[in-house]
């Protein structure tokens, strides 16, 4: 009867019992020789085409509210290809690490030569850790500081794909941990 009682109580608040369940039994699932994953829908094996690449960040904090944006807000779901990097858009335009935005470039032109994609977005989020590391904390002093760094990035990597891929179309966003998002222009 607790059991019940317990189900009802996860549904109510939106988990599950599994959640707890699954995270305890890890290693026990990562294990198997074998396990099924269903599927979002039955002619998947039939799509080679997709419009869209998406370029998120690392970031687990927001991979929930990233799908959530792709299937729900954006209509994308199974029609979009995903890079994450640290930073998203940061990856292409930072010199820390020149081999990222050359990594970032070869995907993205073996993604549109896959897949003919034919528009990138970035989403870029709020309290981004590689921001910090790369920009430094004062990018982020205040919520006006955080957008204009935000926006200088990703205004630069719009500028770099619009001249090596001018048949994308490039859009920028940036994704609070609250989930609002921002279109960044």
């Amino acid at each position: 009867m607790h059991i019940i009682y317990l189900s009802i109580l996860f549904i109510l608040i939106g988990c599950t019992p599994n959640k707890a369940i699954d995270k305890k039994n890890f290693e026990e699932i990562i294990q198997q020789s074998t396990f099924r994953v269903d599927v979002s829908a039955p002619n998947l094996d039939k799509k080679h085409e997709t419009s869209t690449l998406l370029v998120s960040c690392v970031d687990f904090r927001l991979r929930d509210e990233t799908d959530k944006l792709m299937e729900k807000h954006l209509f994308l779901m199974d029609d979009y290809d995903e890079i994450a990097l640290p930073g998203a858009s940061l990856a292409l335009v930072q010199t820390k690490y020149p081999h990222w935005n050359k990594t970032l470039k070869d995907l993205i032109g073996l993604i549109e030569k896959l897949h003919h994609i034919k528009r990138v977005i970035f989403l870029d989020h709020r309290g981004c850790g590689a921001y910090n590391l790369l920009q430094g904390k004062e990018h982020a002093a205040t919520p006006e500081k955080e957008t204009h760094s935000h926006k200088a990035v990703l205004d630069r990597a719009r500028e770099i794909l619009k001249k090596d891929f001018p048949k994308l179309k490039v859009y920028t966003l940036l994704m609070g941990l609250d989930g609002v998002v921002e279109n960044i222009q």
